[in-house]
């Protein structure tokens, strides 16, 4: 048998075995799902406060910037344990009657971290120079990973229950997992509004630390897949 009618024969095969696994997946399938939740408390806290200035000369405003972000960190200096990090910064003209009539320079200041007291009284004051813009609260990393990991097994658990309940009510001597999807995901609280007043029309002195609220995130995880009823 030369070379060329051996791979033949060899592909020839090969199909034909193809062609048999796909016809013996072609019967007795059967699509389950299963899912597993948990309520769990949000125990990062996340903060974007805003440096912001207006004058009529662009050299102005960026020098003021700069000097409320410079007396902001060295705030944040003494607390080693916050994570933070400078964001966003933007300078543009202001205009009226399709002139310019001045600048506005702003940047953004982000902080994180577990230690909600220590980020409200940090807050309080850091607004003396900035202003609060936005915060909200989530999961860590690690937390979310443990609890996501408790939830697949929940889930694949309940997979395998609800194949054996296949099995049995259809009469089936065995069944085989043809495929398994297992997909995790969050739903996560509505990001904390803070109302408050301008920083131009307050003083440093009554400046007042928000009350704040951590809540909780839903973690979730979905197994789908399919199965195969074994009849010997």
């Amino acid at each position: 048998m030369n070379k060329l009618h051996q791979l033949f024969v060899s592909l020839l095969l090969t199909t034909f075995s193809l062609a048999a696994s796909a016809t013996e997946l072609n019967f007795n399938l059967y699509q389950l799902a299963a899912a597993a939740e948990e309520q769990v408390d949000n125990d990062i806290m996340k903060v974007t406060l805003t440096a912001s200035h207006q004058a009529q000369s662009s050299t102005a405003v960026s020098n003021k910037v700069n000097q409320q972000m410079n007396a902001a960190l060295k705030i944040l200096a003494s607390s080693p344990d916050i994570n933070y990090q400078t964001g966003n910064y933007q300078t543009h003209p202001t205009y009226q009657r399709q002139k310019i009539s001045g600048w506005q320079a702003s940047q953004q200041l982000i902080l994180k971290s577990s230690d909600v007291k220590k980020m409200t009284d940090l807050i309080g004051q850091l607004q003396s120079q900035l202003k609060l813009s936005s915060m909200k609260f989530e999961i860590s990393k690690k937390v979310r990973k443990n609890v996501q990991d408790k939830l697949s097994v929940t889930a694949l658990n309940q997979f395998k229950a609800r194949a054996a309940l296949i099995q049995q009510t259809m009469g089936a001597d065995s069944y085989r997992v043809v495929n398994v999807d297992v997909n995790s995901g969050m739903q996560f609280m509505p990001q904390a509004r803070v109302m408050m007043k301008s920083s131009m029309s307050m003083s440093a002195d009554s400046m007042s630390v928000p009350a704040v609220s951590s809540g909780t995130s839903k973690i979730n995880v979905r197994v789908s897949g399919q199965i195969q009823l074994v009849f010997n």
